[in-house]
């Protein structure tokens, strides 16, 4: 893990009766009433994802059960067993064995409380400083690197003349962030001193990108004056300060916000797109990770193009993983392996793409192949728009003011990029 924070998980051990069950000693001789003599945790003291080992013995058992937040038949007269705690909550683990008279049994429970303290379990694989072009920014500075990241604001942009609102995805949000010469006008906190405001942060190792749905205090656009969004979200882009190139590879270290209507996405675009040098879909977008919120489970990669039909067209795929490795409690990495005339997805430490496109991809054959110029790197968060339309969104899954108060856990509300490194290959 690339963070090796630890925190403190309490623990504390209830014991329950066993016994009885109604019956008297002269009925059921004490020498055959099942006994749990131990039930006991390995740690009071661990970090979220780490295994913790159960342990128990047990006389006169004829059969063990687990219940609460594990399950099965567990093993007699003694037995072991390892978990990893994935999530921050309070975990019960109860342990129930019978006896000869089924009637019988005994019980003992151990509760875990695993709470949050900015640690975090991760898959991504570890940075390594192995080529002559090398960058790592790993946001261990509170404040964000002006020279490498400008905020990009608004609810829209401008494609030559014409202006395209929502974003083109009739996204709902307005992106705040610091101008040049606004003292931040377009947030409603803008910190001068770390250049961040209530939608972007840095806390704890990690940038932190928090949408806040505000009824109340509805955001108003400081263009006219009038305009009132409920959604803000940040964006960042390096285009005119880091542009990125083949052949390189490129690994950003990621967690994903919880709940309908989230879409984190870090992506590419080419330089240039900002000052209308080029145009989309002819010049290429590049989707290193894009998910939605209600999925834990997914994320998707994707390349855009204009086909030589003369329309745009894309290529995309899905990366899976098991849901005690989700992406919405687990940080995970994609790398961008970039060479000439190809595009290689991996996730974490793994040596086998899940995406793989080429100039020979149908239908890239015949098309004009703008995957081998400069690109810039985005990270926002949008609030619904059309990558998951059919789905309406949770607001209560997000952030309601700056201190994101109405979440238990407001990074469950929040996109957090633990690193983003860039490297030369060959």
């Amino acid at each position: 893990m690339y963070k090796n924070i630890i925190f403190t998980i309490s623990l504390f051990i209830i014991v329950s009766c066993g016994g009885g069950g109604g019956s008297s000693p002269s009925e059921i001789p004490s020498i055959f009433n099942p006994v749990i003599k131990s039930f006991s945790s390995s740690s009071t003291s661990i970090s979220l994802g780490s295994p913790i080992d159960l342990v128990w013995t047990t006389t006169n058992a004829i059969e063990c059960s687990g219940s609460g937040d594990w399950e099965g038949i567990k093993s007699i007269p003694s037995g072991s067993e390892t978990l990893t705690l994935l999530e921050s909550k309070t975990y019960i683990f109860i342990l129930t064995c019978s006896g000869e008279n089924s009637a019988l049994t005994v019980q003992d429970s151990i509760t875990i409380d695993v709470s949050n303290n900015g640690a975090y379990s991760s898959q991504c694989k570890t940075p390594n400083n192995d080529s002559d072009e090398y960058w790592l920014e790993d946001f261990n500075n509170l404040i964000l690197d002006s020279d490498i990241f400008s905020y990009q604001v608004g609810n829209g942009f401008f494609a030559g003349n014409q202006w395209i609102g929502g974003w083109g995805n009739n996204e709902p949000q307005y992106y705040t962030g610091s101008g040049s010469g606004d003292n931040g006008n377009y947030a409603k906190h803008y910190n001068s001193t770390n250049n961040t405001t209530e939608n972007l942060f840095i806390e704890n190792g990690y940038l932190k990108i928090q949408p806040i749905y505000d009824n109340n205090d509805p955001f108003i656009d400081p263009y006219n004056g009038t305009t009132q969004f409920q959604h803000t979200s940040a964006r960042l882009i390096t285009s005119g300060k880091k542009n990125f190139q083949h052949p390189s590879k490129l690994t950003v270290c990621f967690k994903v916000p919880d709940g309908t209507g989230f879409w984190p996405a870090i992506w590419m675009l080419p330089q240039g797109f900002i000052e209308n040098n080029k145009v989309w879909p002819d010049d290429g977008e590049i989707d290193l990770m894009e998910a939605r919120g209600r999925l834990s489970q997914v994320i998707g990669s994707a390349i855009h193009f204009k086909a030589n039909w003369g329309s745009h067209s894309f290529l995309s795929t899905e990366a899976h993983v098991d849901m005690g490795n989700n992406f919405q409690d687990v940080f995970h990495s994609v790398t961008f392996e970039w060479r000439e005339n190809s595009i290689k997805m991996f996730l974490d430490d793994s040596n086998e793409p899940f995406y793989e496109e080429s100039s020979e991809s149908s239908p890239l054959v015949g098309t004009y192949y703008p995957f081998n110029e400069p690109f810039y790197l985005l990270l926002n968060v949008a609030s619904g728009g059309n990558f998951d339309s059919a789905h309406e969104t949770n607001t209560e899954m997000f952030c309601h003011n700056k201190d994101c108060s109405n979440l238990s856990i407001p990074d469950k509300g929040r996109f957090l990029i633990d690193y983003i490194e860039y490297k030369s290959i060959d």
